[in-house]
Formats: structure tokens, sequence, C-alpha cells
């Protein structure tokens, strides 16, 4: 038949690519409970049926807007406030390091759900209905 021919690969430098990294603010936002703990007084679990439904529904609500929508929300509706680690009263999960900056969502009028945000995912770490998160 034909003839062995030997192929040559390309170098690398002539297959490399521009990757660009995804701008994580036009994504919209995933949700995690995995740092919370379970059945802690800071869990959703130690809220009463209204607060959880409360929750629910503010979580749906920012599922349907983009991150960079919800950073010109102003705190009072959809919008979050960045609190500094050494301001929260409550123990934080290991995941949580004294450098991070935890974004607090309001669910209620004393309600507040805390959590650090890695790419388009909000870590939830801390539900509470009596504003004593910090």
């Amino acid at each position: 038949m034909g003839k062995n021919k030997k192929f040559k690969l390309p170098s690398q430098s002539s297959t490399q690519f521009n990757v660009i990294p995804p701008n994580y603010d036009d994504y919209k936002p995933s949700f995690s409970f995995r740092d919370m703990k379970y059945q802690g007084n800071v869990c959703l679990s130690a809220c009463d049926d209204s607060h959880k439904a409360a929750v629910a529904n503010t979580l749906l609500k920012l599922s349907q807007l983009k991150w960079k929508q919800i950073h010109s929300q102003p705190k009072e509706a959809l919008g979050y406030e960045p609190i500094p680690y050494n301001r929260f009263r409550i123990a934080l999960p290991p995941t949580v390091t004294k450098e991070t900056t935890l974004l607090v969502f309001r669910f209620s009028n004393k309600g507040r759900m805390a959590g650090y945000r890695q790419h388009d995912t909000l870590h939830i770490v801390a539900v509470s209905s009596s504003h004593s998160l910090y």
C-alpha cells in the first residue's frame, strides 16, 4: 500500500492559545451551603418556616440576575453589604480566612445571610433571622 510517513507534530509555540479568563460578573450566581455548619445556631435549619421561605425567595430572585446587576443593587433590595471577617460575632468555618470579606444579603427586615464569593458561586456560611451575625 502506501509508504509509512512520519508526521511532525507542531511545536508548542505554534499551538499556544490566548486563554481569556471568564468575567464572572457576567454570570448568574449559583449558591452553595456546603460550608454552613448544619444545625448550628446560624444554620438555615435554625430558622422558622417563614424565614426559610424568605431565604429561598431571595435566592430565587438573585439567581435571575447577573453578578454585575447584583453589584449595582442597593443593599436594602437585592444588593449586599461587604463586611470584613473581624466584624463577625459568630464562629466562621475554616474556609473563611481573616482576609475574607463576607457579602451580607438581606432576606427580611432583620434577616441576614452571609457568604463569600468564589467565581460565580456564593458560598453561604451563615443565616440569621435576628441580625445577630455581626
